[in-house]
């Protein structure tokens, strides 16, 4: 008859010992994920900011544009509208990028682990 033995883990079984054995790595989870919306609300608070600068820039070049008397006065609105628009949305795509990047892990929250560091690459090659 196969013998049953029973596994003593400190934490508990089930759900709860598994929570409470990750606890750490949940807290630091949680601390990471916050920081990650935090970014992202102000990505998303800058891209309206954005969109609606622009919006208010489209309006305005039409209106420009209409009260314009020669076609040379078009050509002139059209010519710095476009332009500032090239350099508006540049900027609004470097303002993303850089954002995307600060949406990884924070480089100052410390994740605690009890298990064994990894050996170094140069420690791998002396195996």
């Amino acid at each position: 008859m196969a013998q049953h033995t029973q596994s003593t883990n400190p934490f508990g079984s089930g759900f709860d010992g598994m929570m409470k054995a990750n606890a750490h790595n949940m807290e630091s989870l949680a601390q990471s994920y916050g920081a990650f919306l935090h970014r992202l609300g102000r990505l998303n608070a800058d891209t309206m900011s954005f969109c609606a600068e622009r919006w208010k820039e489209d309006v305005e070049v039409s209106a420009r544009i209409a009260r314009s008397k020669a076609p040379e006065d078009v050509a002139e609105v059209c010519s710095g509208f476009f332009l500032k628009m090239f350099t508006d949305y540049s900027e609004q795509a470097q303002r993303v990028i850089d954002t995307m990047g600060e949406l990884g892990p924070e480089k100052d929250v410390t994740v605690e682990s009890d298990a064994p560091a990894e050996p170094s690459n140069a420690a791998r090659k002396t195996r």
